[in-house]
C-alpha cells in the first residue's frame, strides 16, 4: 500500500487509503467474519504477525511478507503452487493479478486465510 497518508486533526491521527482499498479491507473483514462463523478455529483468531504487518507497512507485498514469514523461497512456493517463480516475482511486484484459484492454493501453502493475500491482489 504506497497510497496511504496520514493527516492528524484535533489531535488524533487519522489513515486515508483510496476507496478501492477501503473495499477491499471492508470486503475481506466480512469473509473473515464469515469464516469465523463456519469455522472457528481458522479466521476468527486470525491476526497477522507483527513482521508481516511491519513488511507490509514497509511496501512489500501481502504474498512476499508472508512467504518470507515462512522462510519460503520464491521458487519452493511457486513449485508448491504450480506456476514459475518468475510469476510469483510478477505477482509480488504487483505485475499480476493472481486467479482466485491461485490465491487460495498461495494461501493454502502460507497456512494463512486467503483475505490475507486478497486485499492487494484482488482476484481474477
Amino acid at each position: 500500500m504506497h497510497d496511504v497518508e496520514f493527516i492528524e486533526h484535533e489531535g488524533r491521527r487519522f489513515v486515508l487509503v483510496p476507496e478501492r482499498t477501503w473495499k477491499d479491507i471492508k470486503g475481506c473483514i466480512q469473509r473473515l467474519l464469515a469464516e469465523a462463523g463456519k469455522d472457528t478455529g481458522n479466521a476468527a483468531s486470525f491476526a497477522p504477525p507483527l513482521l508481516v504487518q511491519a513488511a507490509i507497512s514497509a511496501g512489500s507485498s501481502e504474498l512476499r511478507a508472508w512467504r518470507r514469514f515462512r522462510g519460503l523461497p520464491s521458487a519452493q512456493l511457486a513449485k508448491r503452487v504450480g506456476v514459475t517463480r518468475a510469476y510469483i516475482s510478477m505477482i509480488e511486484t504487483g505485475r499480476r493479478r493472481p486467479a482466485a484459484d491461485l490465491l487460495h492454493r498461495l494461501a493454502r501453502e502460507l497456512e494463512i486465510p486467503v483475505c490475507a493475500l486478497a486485499t492487494s491482489h484482488g482476484a481474477g
